[in-house]
């Protein structure tokens, strides 16, 4: 498979910021327990003293076009995955169907976790894959699916079954699962300004990652208590890590950026579901790490072991019309957030969700919302020292492929 490999200054997202109505009131709900709040408030309790504050003002208009949607699936092949792969593969297609009725206008996109080789010796990590609609494999680079083509229900099954069926499980490598890092380095790759052609990512969308895997973000998260193999213990490298990613999802797309991280992982503490995924070929592991950058970000967190992933993926697209319905904050608010939607439009419910202000309603086109908030200056986003600079790979130089033209 070839990657492109690109360079030079990054665009920041004028993105759709969900712009709400004017001089309405927003009451706020009960925090869920996805909350960022650690007194039950719903709001991050008052920092110790002497820690300067920054005030945050966001005011944006609401734009008809608020309903674009970029899915970006993030496939686990290795040995013990292809069961729930193909498992994955029956339900993806009504998982569409349901986007397909709603009004969000969807892509999709996907890769694995792991790095796919493009040539004889070199291999790139974030590689989109290309999705395929017929049993004879093809190896050209068709990295979007797209809701505006003219799909039928059985073209969609059709795509995912042969999709997964590609992908397959237990290649070289595999057995060292990092969709992290994967997903971080498809947003390298998919930098829309300078390579417009990948189109995995659009200016103006919110995005929804979907992670599927048995373990954890390489195996054991980086805990060696978790370590059931010699040798299975392998250190958290920057680009693993939950906090750096949302980091540097902010820092390439835009802090206005709506994204959630959804996951169907075996659930910390779900023993049973342990045990019924040991039955296999090899051990799985609790999806510690996924279960935090899902929380980080208000994303859906779903069971591997569910005999029909339907109700997961059913649940990513509550939260992914949430993500719709919502504005991205800088910060774990510290104190009252301050709402004002412009005309009014009457009491709009209200809760933070890792760092989103969701609304229990979407607000209209041609409203204003301003949201006032203070961030403690040592919560910026900063858990790499600072600015994140995007990692360079060696040899990482094939040309990209042509796109696949009939899925478009």
């Amino acid at each position: 498979m070839s990657l492109k490999r690109w360079h030079g200054v990054r665009w920041t997202s004028l993105l759709l910021v969900l712009a709400l109505s004017a001089c309405g009131p927003v009451k706020f709900s009960a925090p869920s327990t996805d909350d960022v709040d650690t007194d039950g408030t719903g709001v991050s309790p008052t920092p110790t003293p002497n820690i300067p504050l920054r005030d945050v003002v966001y005011s944006n208009q609401v734009q008809a076009t608020d309903n674009k949607l970029d899915i970006v699936l993030i496939v686990d092949d290795s040995n013990s995955m292809k069961p729930d792969n193909l498992k994955l593969a029956a339900k993806l297609s009504s998982f569409v169907t349901k986007l397909q009725a709603s009004n969000i206008d969807w892509q999709m996109c996907a890769t694995v976790t792991r790095a796919l080789p493009i040539n004889a010796t070199d291999s790139a990590w974030g590689a989109s894959i290309y999705w395929q609609n017929s049993a004879t494999e093809s190896y050209q680079l068709g990295m979007v699916l797209r809701k505006t083509t003219n799909y039928s229900n059985s073209d969609l099954n059709s795509i995912f079954n042969h999709t997964m069926e590609y992908i397959d499980a237990g290649w070289k490598n595999s057995d060292d699962e990092r969709a992290i890092k994967a997903a971080y380095h498809h947003v390298y790759n998919g930098d829309y300004n300078e390579s417009p052609n990948n189109g995995c990512y659009r200016r103006d969308s919110a995005v929804a990652f979907i992670i599927i895997s048995d373990e954890d973000e390489r195996s054991i998260g980086g805990d060696a208590s978790q370590q059931v193999y010699t040798g299975e213990l392998k250190p958290l490298e920057n680009e693993d890590k939950p906090q750096v990613f949302v980091d540097y999802v902010r820092q390439i797309l835009g802090t206005d950026r709506r994204f959630t991280v959804n996951s169907i992982i075996v659930k910390p503490g779900d023993s049973d579901c342990k045990k019924t995924q040991d039955t296999g070929s090899a051990k799985s592991h609790y999806g510690f790490k996924y279960a935090e950058l899902s929380n980080l970000t208000g994303g859906g967190i779903g069971s591997i072991c569910d005999s029909d992933y339907s109700t997961n993926l059913n649940l990513f697209v509550d939260k992914i019309k949430d993500s719709l319905s919502s504005i991205p904050l800088e910060c774990a608010p510290v104190g009252a957030v301050n709402v004002t939607i412009t005309p009014s439009i009457g009491v709009v419910e209200s809760r933070i969700e890792g760092l989103n202000l969701i609304f229990s309603t979407p607000v209209p086109a041609g409203k204003t919302i301003e949201v006032t908030y203070q961030c403690a200056d040592n919560r910026a986003p900063s858990s790499v020292g600072g600015k994140v600079v995007p990692l360079k790979e060696e040899g990482f130089f094939a040309r990209i492929l042509s796109f696949f033209r009939n899925l478009f």
